[in-house]
C-alpha cells in the first residue's frame, strides 16, 4: 500500500530509523523485551488487564462499525502536561475517556454514529457529549469538532452514510483498507518529508484498520486475509514503554527536551523519529518473538505488530505509576 511518492509505514519506519539522529534502537533492549513478551504468550500472547469496564455495542449492532469510526476519527491527543488536572469521564482518562464518552451518549439516545448527524454537529452539541468530570476540556476541542465535520460530510458524499461501504469496497484487505482511509479522508494522513523522503505513519487508520478486526475478533466485518501488514500505531505512549526497556534511547537534547514538556512540533525531525523508529522496534520485536516460538517447537501464535502495539498499550496502563519515571514526548496534533 502506498500513496504516490510516499514510502507506506513499515518502509518508512525502516528509512527513518536508518537515519535517525535523535533516537537509536538497542538489540540489548529488543532481547529483553522480546524475552519478557514471550513469557506472557501461552497460545497466544495475553494482554496485560488495565482494569476499563466501559459499556460497548456488541458486534451485532449494525452501529458497530460506524461507532468504531467516530471513536477513531477522534482518537489523538489525550496528554496533558506535567501535573495538570486530566480530562476524564466516568473516571476514566485518555483514550478510555473518549471510549465512556461516546458511550455514555449512545445512552443518552445521541445519534453519535449517524453522519448527518455529526457532519453538522454543533459546538455546544459536542461539548455536551465531551463533558468531564472535571474542570478539564478534551486537548484540541476545535480539531476534533472540524474532523467530525470532515469525515461526515465524506461518509454521506461517497459512501452512503456509513464506513461499512469503505469495508465493502475494501473486500477483506486491510492494506486495500487502508488505501481508502488515506485516500478519501485528509484528517488521516499522517505523512511528512523525512530528510528529503516523504514518508508516512498512519496511526490512526492503521488503527481504525486494527479496531475493526479485533472488535470482530477477525471474522465478519472484521476479516482481513493480510492484517500482519499493518504496523504498530506510532503515538506517545509505546516509546515511553520502548525506553523503558531500552529498546529506544534519546540523544540528551532530546531527553532534556522530553523531560521539561517542551513541545515537539507534529513533522519535526525529533518527533518523526521517536515514531519512526517506534514502528521499527515493534518490526524487529515481532521477529525476536517469531524466533523465539519457532526455537521452542511449540504451537504458539505469533503476534502480529497490532497486538504487540496493544501489549505494550496495556502494559503503560496496568504499571502508570512505574512507567510514570520515564517521561514521554508530547506535540500537539491530530494524528496521534
Amino acid at each position: 500500500m502506498t500513496r504516490e511518492g510516499i514510502l507506506p509505514p513499515a518502509q518508512s519506519a525502516l528509512y527513518i530509523s536508518e537515519h535517525s539522529t535523535h533516537v537509536k534502537i538497542h538489540e540489548e533492549g529488543l532481547e529483553k523485551l522480546s524475552a519478557e513478551m514471550f513469557t506472557s504468550i501461552k497460545d497466544k500472547l495475553e494482554i496485560p488487564d488495565t482494569g476499563a469496564n466501559i459499556s460497548y455495542l456488541s458486534k451485532d449492532d449494525p452501529k458497530a462499525v460506524d461507532w468504531i469510526f467516530v471513536a477513531d476519527a477522534l482518537n489523538f491527543c489525550f496528554w496533558s502536561y506535567t501535573g495538570a488536572v486530566k480530562w476524564t469521564v466516568d473516571g476514566h482518562s485518555g483514550y478510555y475517556a473518549l471510549e465512556a464518552a461516546l458511550s455514555r451518549a449512545v445512552k443518552e439516545g445521541i445519534d453519535i454514529t449517524n453522519p448527518k448527524y455529526y457532519s453538522k454537529i454543533t459546538e455546544n452539541q459536542l461539548r455536551t457529549i465531551m463533558r468531564s468530570d472535571n474542570e478539564a476540556e478534551i486537548p484540541l476541542f476545535d480539531k476534533r469538532l472540524s474532523t467530525l465535520h470532515e469525515v461526515g460530510t465524506i461518509l454521506l458524499q461517497k459512501y452512503n452514510g456509513t464506513f461499512v461501504s469503505c469495508l465493502k469496497e475494501a473486500n477483506k484487505s486491510a492494506v486495500k483498507l487502508l488505501q481508502i482511509i488515506v485516500d478519501s479522508f485528509p484528517c488521516f494522513r499522517d505523512e511528512v518529508v523525512y530528510k528529503g523522503t516523504k514518508v508516512s505513519l498512519y496511526k490512526r487508520a492503521q488503527i481504525l484498520v486494527a479496531d475493526i478486526w479485533n472488535f470482530f475478533h477477525g471474522t465478519g466485518w472484521g476479516e482481513f486475509k493480510d492484517i500482519d501488514a499493518i504496523t504498530m500505531f506510532a503515538d506517545y505512549r509505546i516509546p515511553q514503554v520502548l525506553v523503558y526497556f531500552g529498546v529506544l534511547s534519546y540523544s540528551d537534547t532530546l531527553m532534556d527536551k522530553v523531560k521539561n514538556d517542551v513541545l515537539l512540533e507534529s513533522g519535526s525531525e525529533e518527533e518523526v523519529e521517536i515514531r519512526g523508529c517506534s514502528i521499527q522496534a515493534v518490526e524487529l520485536l515481532k521477529k525476536r518473538i517469531e524466533d523465539k516460538i519457532k526455537n521452542s517447537k511449540k504451537d504458539m501464535e505469533v503476534p502480529n505488530s497490532s497486538v504487540i502495539d496493544y501489549y505494550l498499550w496495556c502494559y503503560r496502563r496496568k504499571y502508570a505509576d512505574e512507567l510514570e519515571r520515564i517521561p514521554f514526548h508530547k506535540t500537539l496534533g491530530i494524528y496521534y
